[in-house]
């Protein structure tokens, strides 16, 4: 029989091993979660700026609009 199957403990080293591999999934899904974090933040702050934008050409549209039809455009 195994040490495990006797006593009911995981040897050292192999926890140790099961320890770090753990660590390795952690780190690599904090990684991730911070580089889709980054991604979420670029997107809202390009969406907030489009916005803007549009606002924008739609006010300039209207001014347009408006010279056009009171004739100041001659």
């Amino acid at each position: 029989m195994s040490q495990y199957q006797t006593n009911g403990t995981v040897p050292p080293s192999r926890a140790q091993a099961e320890i770090e591999r753990l660590h390795a999934i952690l780190s690599e899904r904090n990684q991730q979660l911070q580089t889709i974090e980054q991604q979420i933040t670029h997107n809202e702050i390009s969406t907030k700026h489009g916005r803007r934008n549009t606002r924008l050409l739609m006010v300039l549209c209207a001014i347009l609009i408006v010279a056009l039809s009171l004739g100041g455009v001659a």
